[in-house]
């Protein structure tokens, strides 16, 4: 919770103003059937009109009082609740931007989609839930307990035997739900990374023709989700049942001793009908705690992957930087016996004395087959990796006294997946460029907005 309160601090009032407000609805929905017996009691026994209208009036102005408290306590629950995951969303999205290589290296891009959006809604999902019944149920269970007992105090123990055994059963079904709604998220994030691969590769599985593969392996990923989510809900779905039972059993015990003393003469008929209605109050409000308890269950293992990504520690930053005014102006870069692993504690390294200096205007090939560390080294000098051992200097400075700002605002890189962004081109006639170009737009253009062009797409690139 501590971790959560900077996203709650500036909607403080929305937090304490909704409860609040649900308050009131308890304080109605606790005195309606008090005002019910009196009608039945002394108003209908005794043929008053005018009691009954009395009161009914009062009833009236107690079920406004509750519209307005429970419609202003959901405005503001969803208000607060939409507010505090809207900045936490922001702040777990500015977190992934500032990962390097090696942060992105320990998620999954799948997980971190499934962290920005599922998880961020589950809380959001218990927050509202929270400030709407978190008060609400307790609430209405101690003032319905009250009332219950001051009508018949006997009748009352009934409760006190049945409430213990749903928390226990509550407890249980909460230890048991966790650790299956944790490995559910798991599985969206299999399922989403399987997406997000399969989109990015389309074209290298159509060339090797392996669509039947790839289907299958989205349909394996897709049981799987579907058999932990059925696991998990399982869960859900026992609760309602088991409450609805002991609700009807608790009832049916009232009913039976509560009109024994009707009969006798110990217990008035309105009474009779309140006593029931605070059971029902006082069993709903145990069936809203275990709302709350399951959804909490998921909540918390959401909570608990946001948190992994908000605690990462970054490995690359640029607080220690000794010179983080200065900006590449020429363009040397120097390599000087450099070493680098992926993972520190393996044995072997990628790159293994590196030592080279390619000058301004130089064009410099380096070759090799595929895995032995090319596009490896080109990501050392913007630090989207750190050298282990060695120095990289660009301009003569090492590449760590540069902050990360002006370092990668003066290296260009175009990696395999080329998208060259056009930005600003105003008035510039396309039969000004090369003639294959020309001859591929047919008449020239003039280009008057921002234009993408990505080499390799065969895509109709004709400007608007």
């Amino acid at each position: 919770m501590r971790f959560y309160f900077r996203y709650i601090k500036p909607y403080l009032p929305f937090f304490i103003i909704g409860p609040i407000l649900m308050l009131t609805e308890v304080v109605g929905e606790v005195l309606m059937p008090r005002l019910m017996a009196n009608i039945i009691n002394y108003g209908v026994t005794a043929e008053s009109t005018t009691y009954i209208l009395q009161t009914g009036g009062l009833m009236v102005l107690v079920a406004l009082m509750m519209m307005g408290g429970g419609v202003g306590g959901n405005y503001f629950a969803a208000k607060a609740s939409v507010s505090f995951s809207s900045d936490l969303r922001a702040d777990l999205y500015k977190k992934v931007q500032s990962f390097s290589f090696a942060n992105l290296d320990h998620f999954h891009t799948g997980s971190l989609v499934t962290r920005l959006t599922n998880d961020v809604t589950q809380l959001q999902n218990i927050t509202r839930m929270s400030l709407v019944m978190m008060l609400r149920a307790p609430g209405m269970m101690i003032g319905a307990i009250i009332m219950a007992t001051q009508i018949n105090a006997s009748l009352a123990v009934i409760i006190g035997v049945i409430a213990p055994i749903l928390i226990v059963i509550i407890g249980i079904i909460m230890k048991t739900a966790f650790p299956r709604f944790m490995l559910m998220q798991k599985k969206i994030d299999a399922l989403n990374t399987g997406i997000q691969e399969n989109l990015t590769n389309v074209r290298v599985i159509k060339s090797f023709v392996r669509e039947d593969f790839e289907e299958k392996r989205f349909c394996d990923k897709t049981e799987d989700l579907r058999e932990k989510s059925l696991q998990a809900l399982k869960m859900m779905v026992m609760t309602m049942p088991i409450m609805t039972l002991a609700m009807n059993i608790t009832t049916l015990a009232v009913v039976w001793f509560g009109g024994q003393q009707v009969l006798v003469g110990d217990m008035l008929i309105g009474d009779l009908i309140s006593f029931t209605t605070y059971v029902v109050q006082i069993l709903s409000s145990l069936m809203m705690v275990a709302m709350i308890v399951l959804q909490s269950s998921r909540a918390m293992a959401s909570s608990k992957r946001i948190k992994e990504v908000m605690n990462e520690k970054l490995d690359l930053t640029d607080e220690n930087a000794a010179q983080k005014d200065k900006k590449v102006v020429e363009g040397k870069v120097e390599f000087h016996h450099v070493n680098f692993r992926y993972y520190k504690d393996h044995a072997e390294w990628v790159l293994e004395d590196i030592d080279f200096t390619a000058y301004p205007g130089e064009i410099l090939g380096i070759i090799g087959s595929t895995g032995s560390g090319k596009s490896t080294l080109v990501q050392l000098i913007p630090r989207l990796y750190d050298v282990d051992e060695g120095q990289i200097l660009v301009d003569g400075v090492d590449v760590r006294d540069y902050s990360l700002e002006n370092l990668r605002q003066g290296v260009g890189m175009v990696l395999q997946k080329t998208c060259c962004f056009l930005v600003r081109l105003r008035k510039i006639s396309v039969g000004a460029m090369r003639k294959p170009v020309k001859k591929r737009f047919g008449r020239p253009h003039r280009l008057r907005r921002p234009m993408i062009l990505c080499p390799g797409l065969q895509t109709d690139m004709r400007p608007n």
